[in-house]
């Protein structure tokens, strides 16, 4: 049964801190905390963007099918995340090994925002 304005909570795991983490198979993915919290799962694409000193990563949900640099998300149970690998390896970000990672979240824009740890980029 719906309730109108109101959105169903069915539990996605159990309750924890909202990640993101850069695979060691090239994907940057997000924990169902996250997907969540952020109603993450409500998109289709995303857009990355690095910072001007390449030390932090912006990553833009839309599902605006016009925007230019749109990358499909791809959502699986217990798995939300993107193919980054060309993107990982333009910017030197190692993915060698998988890193969970803290974001911040810009509810106007939607957009996760994490730094790059200094000992995982060139």
């Amino acid at each position: 049964m719906e309730i109108q304005g109101f959105k169903k909570y069915i539990s996605k795991g159990r309750a924890g801190v909202p990640k993101v983490c850069i695979r060691k198979n090239g994907q940057i993915g997000f924990n169902s905390p996250a997907v969540a919290k952020y109603d993450l799962d409500v998109f289709d694409f995303v857009v990355l963007h690095i910072s001007e000193r390449k030390d932090r990563v912006a990553i833009q949900f839309t599902n605006n099918k016009t925007d230019s640099g749109l990358i499909k998300l791809q959502t699986r149970p217990g798995s939300f995340a993107f193919s980054a690998r060309n993107f990982l390896g333009v910017h030197d970000i190692d993915w060698s090994e998988t890193i969970n990672l803290d974001f911040l979240w810009d509810p106007k824009d939607k957009v996760a925002i994490f730094k790059i740890p200094e000992n995982n980029h060139g």
